[in-house]
């Protein structure tokens, strides 16, 4: 476990004071050690709210901070904030159930994902993850049939002509969801994803490991009604492969939902009442994802020592000077768009394929990640609709938009 006056020296207060809070959280650090650190630094909260919010860990930094003795102005804010995160997660909690009922109504069944429901499972309550979007996992046979349903409640999608253009087969194909907003005027009020699939198309993973399991469901209560919820060891898997593969577990909140998951896998693991499905679940995790990696992590960042044999890694100081720098970037916004996609791209690669364990599925990844730049995307579609006669010329089309129209798919 990295020493906080490690973190504190290197990264400043405000990081360092979040780090506690989550180690409090795993009872890793007592919160006289949370006491006595806003006692004794000159804590800069604007930079602490900002490092919080960037992290998207402000849930339960908040809820564990408020025990704390605090400046009376602070305390104020942070409760605030937190009432209102807290009432947003209450409302997409309700408008998730309302969402799966209806699309039930019309013979579509939809599972919650991420979100409040990842919340519920792993957390306890459906207020300790920060989340903007609806997660729901579908059939990608029942797309169209989604379409119908949602529009007719007054969601919209700007994937619709695109869909439609490209064809189904092509589009599932491409993508792992197809997602929709709804609007109050300007304001988007809510927006929902509906998963086919966990893991982007350009990253490399198996179709097998890229198919949520469904096969192994249980029931919980996201509001009032009773409904299907994923088996928490799959829900655990598409969670991780998603922060590992697509996020490359670049920010705080992939850490503690990790951290949160393992912990419940110990559980579930040294349970006797696993069973087979749950048993080869967590096998093929381990046979082909490096999870050593991240359990290192967990313990230099959060304290947790989980039971590692046979240890091969040292801490992954990258990643975890990544993370406490808080240089995380989702999104390629230099000034010199072609340029920077392809140092973005490098540094993803290189950073992301050290999660698999197998060389031929590294070199897969590294493969298909090259194609990722070469071929045409769904910005390109959309920027330019051609005949699908002509789609060889997206081919060409690619190329300039990435030089000169990265960040406008217009």
């Amino acid at each position: 476990m990295i020493i906080i006056s490690d973190i504190k020296n290197q990264y400043g207060n405000a990081m360092a004071l979040a780090i506690i809070c989550c180690r409090v959280y795993f009872k890793t650090a007592m919160a006289t050690d949370l006491n006595a650190f806003i006692c004794n630094n000159n804590i800069d909260w604007i930079v602490f709210f900002k490092t919080c919010r960037k992290h998207r860990i402000r849930p339960l930094v908040y809820k564990i901070i408020l025990k704390a003795t605090l400046p009376e102005e602070i305390q104020k804010r942070i409760s605030n904030e937190l009432n209102k995160i807290s009432l947003q997660s209450f409302d997409q909690a309700r408008e998730t159930e309302r969402l799966i009922l209806l699309l039930q109504q019309n013979n579509i069944n939809v599972i919650p994902y991420k979100g409040t429901a990842f919340s519920k499972q792993f957390f306890g309550t459906i207020s300790m993850r920060e989340s903007s979007d609806i997660d729901l996992v579908i059939d990608s046979n029942d797309i169209t049939k989604a379409i119908h349903t949602l529009e007719n409640d007054g969601f919209q999608s700007h994937q619709k002509n695109y869909y439609y253009s490209l064809g189904h087969k092509q589009f599932i194909k491409r993508h792992k969801d197809f997602n929709f907003d709804k609007y109050t005027g300007n304001s988007r009020q809510y927006h929902v994803e509906l998963h086919f699939n966990i893991i982007s198309k350009n990253i490399y993973v198996s179709k097998y490991q890229n198919d949520f399991k469904t096969s192994s469901l249980g029931k919980d209560s996201l509001f009032k009604e009773q409904v299907s919820i994923l088996n928490p060891i799959e829900h655990f898997r598409a969670i991780s492969l998603h922060h590992m593969l697509q996020d490359g577990m670049g920010y705080l909140k992939t850490v503690v939902d990790v951290s949160q998951g393992l912990i419940k896998m110990e559980m579930i693991e040294n349970s006797a009442l696993s069973n087979s499905f749950e048993k080869e679940t967590l096998k093929e995790m381990n046979t082909n994802y490096d999870l050593q990696i991240i359990q290192l992590l967990i313990r230099d960042l959060m304290g947790i020592e989980f039971k590692i044999e046979n240890v091969k890694n040292n801490s992954n100081k990258t990643l975890t000077t990544k993370i406490l720098s808080s240089s995380y970037k989702k999104n390629i916004t230099f000034e010199l768009p072609f340029l920077e996609i392809l140092k973005f791209y490098y540094n993803y690669s290189t950073e992301t394929m050290k999660y698999y364990k197998k060389t031929k599925h590294k070199s897969l990844f590294l493969i298909k990640n090259l194609l990722t730049v070469l071929t045409p995307q769904s910005n390109d579609f959309m920027a330019v609709n051609l005949n699908k006669n002509l789609y060889f010329f997206y081919y060409f089309i690619r190329p300039f938009r990435l030089i000169f129209f990265r960040n406008n798919p217009k």
